[in-house]
């Protein structure tokens, strides 16, 4: 018998976990499973357990370095799903794309990409999962994920945070030990629908029963001693009761070649070479490189297959653990490694068909054999294909393998047809597609400081645009230098100009600076024009038209034209936004709200909700923040923000959290990674907006010092003034406020811009927070006629105030008990709170302190009972803060100053 034991021993609780997890995707629910363990802590054969009774397809990720297949495992996925199923499931438009994967699914070579392309193949991946699971329950399963290259990783992240549903649940398996892949895997842990299965050692008693199922027999002090010396780790178990009747070696790599060395010689020799050829080898790659023919090759396999060493695998053999293939390799001397590798290098020269990455496998092999120049010309031609993919971080490795190897080849530049430093600029293009600006940062510089910009401006200006790109990704202060000195090297090439001069003004957009974008987006399209270059495009033309419409300040009939010009989706997406965003800033929310949801539809008609579609995300929920529909908002936030998205749309979904919190006084805690955003410094459009949004929610706290920290943090910005439609709501807030700097927000105020009635409402509303003239009638009616409830709300109860001031003690009652009713019907706790208290502070509560909501209808007969906070909070499922606003709300409108005041005048009312 081999030593795999026919016995699933122990792991019987993460066994019923992911049985769970499964009942939980059947039903439609998101679910997907992590499972985490040491090198032969039983991953596979737990996963195998699982899916002896389902559906399920398994693609595994190998650790081959470049020879790896770009997302391999899901390469894997597709060929085991079949051609015929997969055109099934999929429209004809997915297949090209899907062909990056799986080149069997079309003729022809994938679509270019121009940017999008990987979201693109994302979304086709997610589509396939759901329609998949839609006809009949299935579980896809990823293993050893510790080794999954870039791509996948991002792949794997991307169908995590955007489960596919009904009736899909994604294992993945890992080792956790592996630098790689621990921030990964505990980021997706976190999320609500992921459990995480971390598999302990094996009991004694489990041990025994591993033992027996390998044995027949579990002798009681063989169990003890295999259980001491293997921790309980599967794997080692089953190596060290291999053959009882033998000494055991005492390191684990010797327990594994003991186990080799009982095979026969021609098994060793064929398991030596398959050790070659990584983790897994094809059965006709195998043949070629050894000799052998197809009968002499399974003969030499079998007993290493039984012995359980290799197993099956499709068209070929993996090696039963990762752990069994490096102590093979490693047991190779110096001439035999070579020599093997340069066999599957000048095989797959021959017959490239034989590996399913011929390109990458060459650069492995012919590295490994000591061959530089043939390995960079692979490695070079590997990440062109990877490029092909979109598989972008493992183009990126391959040229810098490329970039390694380069002064150990003397005629490198005719192997690539490029010079180095255009080798350099081509690896830190790779890393900022892929979003690497770690990586893409030095070798842009090695460029830079290998350019001649006296010989060749058009080189340096592309370098000083591409070094802009990547500072941009870190948010750091040179971005625009690098730009303005692209600008002025490319002077004496119009087409150079044209593309610089549009990277420079649509960043300067970014940055706030619409004077200087508008003027630079217009000297590019009269260059393009006079140099005829091209037709009009979309592109150029949005940068001048956003930049005329400055927020909505300006005019927007540019972007109209535009918007029924026929762009091409990503384009018209972009124009809805930006209009969505100009309505917004002109309060217009439901104009804004219509739009946002036009260029939704439109980004997810053609796939790509999950890149195109995620700007307009942000401004839907900013329009239904401003009409009121608080619910509606909450529940976009918190789908979205459990999904896989840079760190920049994150962070504005995060404002319009912090936003809700601020208004409600209940829901999600703010985001730590939005509370540690600088606010003295970055994008004035991201940062205004949140430091305006954490000044309120530290006052719906009543941590006023918290408060003027935030104010303080975020006055000191170097470009605060730039986009008044970002300043103006910051300035109430840090007026609402007060402290030490009411002066400056004052002096701030008289000489921002008003272009806008909103504006002006603003402007208004700050001047009189801080002891200015007041025109709150004005203010009031601005945000009627606009119909936006909260800013009503608030003007209401800030007129009111006024009057109490002046002595108008029924104009305010009036405003009070309409501010409150408006409070109370947006469930806006905090500022129905300081309306209450105020009209008790007056003498102006009972009927003028507003009706009892239904949920103070309920607290105040729990009050009249003699309840405590903490047992009406238990009692009616709340928190005890919650609990405690409430109280305050009933005793300022029942006009009281104690809970037993307020339980008497509920018993009188017959409220209680």
């Amino acid at each position: 018998m081999g030593p795999v034991s026919p016995v699933f021993a122990g792991r019987a609780a993460e066994l019923a976990a992911l049985r769970a997890a499964h009942d939980r995707a059947r039903a439609g629910e998101a679910a997907a499973v992590l499972i985490a363990a040491e090198a032969g802590g039983g991953k596979t054969r737990l996963v195998e357990e699982f899916t002896r009774d389902v559906r399920a397809v398994t693609g595994g990720c190998l650790d081959l370095g470049a020879a790896n297949l770009p997302y391999a495992p899901f390469t894997a996925i597709l060929r085991r799903l079949g051609r015929d199923a997969v055109t099934a499931l999929m429209p004809a438009a997915a297949l090209p794309e899907l062909a990056r994967l799986m080149p069997a699914l079309s003729a022809g070579a994938p679509p270019p990409d121009e940017g999008a392309g990987r979201m693109r193949l994302f979304e086709h991946v997610l589509t396939l999962a759901e329609r998949l699971g839609a006809r009949e329950p299935a579980v896809l399963v990823v293993e050893d994920a510790h080794w999954a290259d870039g791509s996948t990783r991002d792949l794997l992240s991307f169908l995590f945070r955007n489960p596919p549903r009904p009736g899909v649940l994604l294992v993945v398996t890992f080792r956790p030990e592996e630098p790689a892949a621990r921030a990964l895997f505990a980021e997706l842990g976190r999320l609500p629908h992921v459990a995480r299965l971390d598999l302990p050692p094996l009991t004694v008693a489990e041990v025994a029963d591993q033992v027996r199922g390998i044995l027949g027999a579990a002798d009681h002090a063989t169990v003890r001693d295999v259980h001491a010396r293997g921790g309980g780790n599967p794997l080692f178990v089953e190596t060290l009761v291999a053959d009882p009747g033998e000494a055991l070696p005492g390191t684990l790599r010797d327990l594994l070649l003991a186990r080799v060395a009982r095979l026969p010689e021609a098994a060793r020799a064929v398991l030596r070479a398959a050790s070659a050829a990584g983790d897994r080898v094809g059965h006709a790659l195998l043949a070629a490189v050894t000799g052998r023919t197809d009968a002499e090759l399974s003969e030499a396999l079998r007993p290493a297959v039984e012995h359980g060493l290799l197993a099956a695998d499709g068209d070929g053999y993996a090696f039963r653990h990762a752990l069994i293939r490096e102590a093979v390799h490693g047991d190779l001397l110096p001439g035999e490694r070579a020599a093997l590798h340069r066999r599957y290098a000048e095989t797959i020269e021959r017959a490239p068909e034989l590996s399913d990455a011929p390109s990458g496998a060459l650069a492995v092999h012919w590295e490994w054999c000591g061959d530089p120049a043939k390995a960079l010309a692979a490695a070079w031609r590997a990440a062109g294909e990877r490029r092909a993919a979109t598989a972008y971080a493992e183009q990126l490795t391959l040229l810098e393998r490329v970039l390694a190897l380069w002064d150990e080849v003397p005629g490198a530049a005719g192997l690539t047809g490029l010079t180095r430093s255009r080798v350099l600029e081509t690896a830190a293009e790779t890393a900022c597609t892929a979003g690497d600006p770690r990586r893409g940062l030095p070798l842009v510089q090695r460029a830079l400081d290998a350019a001649d910009p006296a010989r060749s401006p058009a080189e340096a200006a592309r370098l000083h645009a591409l070094r802009a790109t990547l500072r941009a990704y870190q948010g750091h202060d040179g971005e625009l230098d690098d730009l303005r000195e692209a600008v002025r090297l490319a002077a004496a090439s119009p087409p150079d100009r044209v593309r610089t001069l549009a990277h420079l003004a649509s960043r300067l957009l970014v940055h706030g600076a619409m004077d200087e974008g508008e003027r630079l987006g217009r000297e590019a399209l009269e260059l393009a024009d006079a140099a005829g270059l091209a037709p009009r495009n979309g592109g150029l033309e949005f940068i001048v038209a956003a930049a005329t419409a400055r927020d909505g300040d300006g005019d927007t009939a540019p972007l109209e034209r535009l918007r029924s010009s026929g762009l091409d989706v990503s384009e018209r997406v972009r124009v809805l936004n930006t209009l969505a965003h100009a309505r917004l800033n002109t309060g217009r929310a439901a104009e804004a709200l219509a739009l946002a949801g036009e260029g939704i539809d439109a980004a997810e008609d053609a796939g790509l909700v999950h890149s195109a579609g995620l700007a307009p995300a942000v401004n839907q929920v900013e329009a239904l923040y401003r009409l009121g529909r608080w619910d509606e908002a909450a529940e976009i936030l918190a789908r979205r923000l459990d999904r896989h998205h840079g760190p920049a749309f994150r962070l504005q979904m995060m404002i319009w959290r912090i936003a809700l919190l601020a208004a409600r006084g209940t829901g999600p805690a703010p985001d730590p990674e939005a509370l540690a955003v600088p606010l003295g410094a970055g994008s004035p459009q991201t940062v205004l907006p949140l430091a305006q949004m954490i000044i309120e929610w530290r006052l719906a706290e009543e941590d006023r010092p918290a408060a003027w920290a935030a104010a303080d943090a975020v006055l000191r910005h170097p470009r605060l003034t730039v986009q008044p439609c970002h300043l103006w709501p910051l300035l109430e807030a840090a007026a609402r406020a007060g402290g030490p700097r009411s002066s400056e927000i004052a002096a701030l105020a008289a000489r921002t811009p008003t272009a806008t009635p909103v504006a002006a409402a603003y402007k208004a509303t700050v001047t009189a927070l801080t002891g200015g003239p007041a025109d709150a009638d004005a203010v009031i009616r601005t945000w009627e006629r606009l119909d936006l409830p909260y800013p009503l709300a608030r003007a209401l109860f800030d007129a009111a105030c006024a009057d109490l001031a002046r002595g108008d003690r029924t104009r305010a009652a009036a405003r009070l008990q309409r501010a409150a009713r408006i409070a109370d019907r947006l469930g806006a706790a905090p500022l129905a709170r300081r309306i209450s208290e105020r009209a008790r502070r007056a003498g102006l509560a009972g009927t003028a302190g507003g009706p009892l909501t239904a949920r103070e209808s309920e607290v105040v007969r729990l009050l009249a009972r003699g309840r405590s906070n903490r047992e009406i909070a238990e009692e009616l499922v709340i928190s005890p803060k919650t609990a405690s606003v409430h109280v305050s709300n009933i005793l300022a409108k029942l006009g009281v100053g104690s809970r037993g005041e307020a339980a008497a005048a509920a018993r009188d009312r017959g409220l209680a």
